[in-house]
């Protein structure tokens, strides 16, 4: 019991500081997806969080992403969509980092959003300015509860 209490006067100062920035970081919640029939080999992996001003932040990576112009029918463009309460949003297009030479497989999207999500959607399009994501969903996450 000495040997604690010691603990706690010696290391004060740091379990102030770990308590302190423990508080001001959020818990991000871990989106799961399953396999997708249409690139089955792309490995997404995505977390949204919701910050002190009460917006969702999403990150979303995806490895081993085929260029939208490989699939069948080929389409330009990845475009990252959400469902929430208040219908499906289109957040943006997702970059997918080809090099001069060869296409290195990684897609890389950030967003900020007021509307809370329940769900992750990519789909290719041939579009950027639509407002209804069309018929070929490459990916679809399990539905989530952001905490």
């Amino acid at each position: 019991m000495k040997s604690m209490i010691h603990f706690l006067k010696t290391n004060s100062f740091f379990i102030l500081i770990l308590l302190i920035f423990g508080g001001f970081t959020s818990c991000a919640t871990k989106i799961t997806f399953p396999v997708s029939a249409v690139v089955p080999a792309a490995e997404p992996s995505a977390k949204i969080s919701k910050n002190k001003e009460g917006a969702y932040e999403l990150e979303l990576n995806v490895n081993n992403l085929a260029l939208p112009e490989r699939l069948s029918p080929p389409k330009k463009h990845y475009l990252v969509w959400i469902d929430t309460d208040q219908g499906i949003k289109n957040l943006g297009e997702i970059a997918n980092n080809s090099g001069i030479f060869r296409n290195r497989g990684k897609a890389a999207f950030e967003a900020t959003t007021r509307n809370k999500p329940v769900m992750i959607l990519v789909t290719a399009e041939n579009d950027l300015e639509i407002d209804y994501p069309g018929s070929h969903v490459v990916l679809k996450s399990r539905p989530f509860e952001v905490k």
